[in-house]
């Protein structure tokens, strides 16, 4: 007897399955590739579950369940299938476009709406780190587990397993020169990776980011300067208050977590606070951020509004997902050009302002993003042998 495999998946992730059942998924797990790839693909929707709960015109669970019942109707062919969960979910969205990441085999012969000439896979951990004492680091390459700041003679460990860089062993010496010594990380288009700094904040950076910080923080105060996109999560210290520099704004914090966000030429920048409190000062004044809540800066005018937001949307790159809701397909490619390191060129202006909604992992290759974008809306996307991608109407 053939098992409907999709809702067995689907009710033992959500506990629902009997332990014969579960012995029997198991199994089924373990005789192809493809079965556990299967697994880890609905698995990985609901871990993006929180994301989409703040979404209220959407039934996430109806809408997945049902999504799940089609894909056992192999004739349709996975573009089809796609088209039709957006179709389905479509009038939920109110004007949005839905996309989810689902993995199904293509049909013989089906013509794809994305032209590959090479796959680009998506980005991965990779820095570059400046020490203080001249010194060029490829995180990528080196082999041992502990690097050396000959200028201060202190120790960073390097965590290759976790891709972490650790100063939290790293201490500052009454005898030292008040002068501190600063190092600098970069983390290039396609990258991301994780610090951790001598007082124990730990800090996520996205791609194309740069960051310097002291070795070890002074005695009054702990100050660091970004420019990109990072997620921090504070150490809380009364004594000495945490200070993000960006270009136009300085985010002041004393214990918390926040994402903040900083790009060259993109005219602001802006922090959205996910626990605790945090400041925005520029030469204007000093705007209070609440939890939930962004300020932004226009660098310009150095304006600064502050207004209540969708969280998932400015943090859910920290824990692997893209996440958009009526977002402009400008916006979009923006962010996937930065994770897969590639460039998009629009030959219809007209599609920048296409909006979309939905969330897909960040491990998936382009191509896969670029056809879940095209099953949703009139949209072609032809990767060209120089890397890049030029977007059409179909």
């Amino acid at each position: 007897m053939n098992e409907n495999w999709e809702e067995i998946v689907w009710r033992a992730l959500r506990n629902e399955c009997s332990s014969e059942e579960l012995m029997k998924l198991q199994e089924w797990r373990n005789e192809a590739p493809e079965n556990e790839q299967m697994y880890e693909d609905i698995k990985g929707i609901m871990e993006m579950g929180s994301f989409l709960k703040g979404m209220d015109s959407l039934h996430k669970e109806n809408a997945l369940e049902n999504i799940l019942k089609r894909t056992r109707q192999r004739s349709l062919g996975y573009s089809r299938i796609l088209k039709y969960a957006a179709v389905l979910l479509l009038p939920l969205l109110l004007g949005g476009t839905l996309f989810y990441v689902l993995t199904f085999k293509r049909q013989a012969g089906e013509v794809l709406p994305v032209s590959v000439m090479k796959q680009i896979l998506p980005g991965g951990p990779k820095a570059i780190l400046y020490l203080s004492d001249g010194q060029v680091i490829d995180l990528n390459r080196i082999v041992d587990s502990v690097i050396v700041d000959k200028h201060s003679g202190q120790e960073i460990a390097l965590s290759k397993d976790i891709n972490e860089l650790n100063y939290s062993g790293v201490t500052r010496d009454i005898g030292q020169s008040k002068e501190l010594a600063y190092n600098r990380i970069e983390v290039p288009r396609g990258g991301e990776y994780m610090l951790v700094l001598s007082d124990g904040t730990k800090v996520w950076l996205n791609s194309e980011t740069r960051l310097e910080y002291p070795l070890a923080f002074g005695e009054h105060s702990r100050e660091v300067r970004l420019s990109g996109e990072a997620y921090f999560e504070v150490t809380k210290d009364e004594a000495r208050c945490f200070n993000v520099i960006m270009e136009g704004a300085t985010i002041e914090v004393m214990g918390t977590s926040f994402n903040a966000s900083c790009y060259p030429g993109e005219g602001q920048c802006w922090a959205v606070l996910e626990s605790g409190k945090i400041n925005l000062r520029t030469d204007h004044g000093v705007a209070a951020v609440n939890v939930g809540e962004c300020a932004s800066c226009d660098i310009a005018s150095g304006k600064v509004t502050v207004e209540t937001v969708d969280l998932k949307y400015f943090t859910s790159w920290r824990y692997g997902t893209f996440y958009f809701y009526n977002t402009p397909l400008s916006e979009i490619v923006q962010k996937l050009g930065r994770w897969y390191d590639v460039h998009f060129k629009f030959a219809d202006e007209s599609l920048r302002d296409v909006c979309f909604s939905g969330a897909a992992l960040r491990s998936k290759p382009i191509d896969f993003m670029l056809e879940l974008l095209s099953s949703t809306q009139s949209l072609k996307f032809d990767i060209q042998s120089d890397g890049m991608i030029m977007i059409y109407k179909k």
